[in-house]
């Protein structure tokens, strides 16, 4: 859930950070998309080429981390060319993290209930991003589209804690990496 809040306005908001914060014409924002696709193309190639076992926690919870690092970046620098890095870094990590974390869930969740825990994922993630739209938006307006995204990398950074601590209680031990 908290991923999901941090999702929605870093996603949606993307467009005002281009005008307002890198102050880049129309077309500009068109560069960030095209950045964020390349690196989603490239993420599950690479994980899925350079991995044996994707579904280690560090690859799950490691895009959280990635992602929120990237948000502060956003946030902090005004350069075309380090938002596009970093806007590559995150397709990367974004859609290698989404194919990891469901190849996870299913892995984990006995077939007969399958369908129940990830349309009840999807529904948690979906409203956390619903809701999340209406306060980054609020947020955005209010004190300024850095403030947005300074949150969504505390959020991201706070959610790969909390995963990251969920498993060392269920296990009694440090995760693996």
């Amino acid at each position: 859930m908290l991923a999901a809040l941090s999702a929605g306005p870093t996603s949606a908001l993307l467009v005002v950070l281009a005008r307002d914060h890198l102050a880049l014409p129309p077309g500009g924002y068109g560069l960030l998309l095209g950045a964020i696709g390349v690196g989603a193309v490239l993420g599950p190639f690479l994980l899925t080429r350079l991995v044996s076992d994707p579904r280690r926690p560090a690859f799950v919870f490691g895009p959280y981390v990635l992602r929120g690092l990237i948000d502060l970046v956003l946030a902090s620098f005004t350069a075309l060319p380090v938002a596009l890095a970093a806007l590559a870094v995150y397709g990367l990590g974004t859609s290698s993290g989404a194919v990891t974390f469901n190849s996870l869930l299913q892995a984990h969740t006995p077939e007969h209930a399958r369908g129940r825990v990830f349309a009840g994922f999807d529904m948690l993630w979906q409203l956390g991003r619903l809701a999340s739209l209406l306060v980054g938006g609020l947020l955005a307006a209010a004190i300024g589209i850095q403030a947005v995204y300074y949150l969504g990398g505390a959020l991201l950074l706070l959610a790969a804690a909390v995963g990251r601590h969920g498993l060392r209680n269920r296990r009694g031990n440090t995760p693996p990496s």
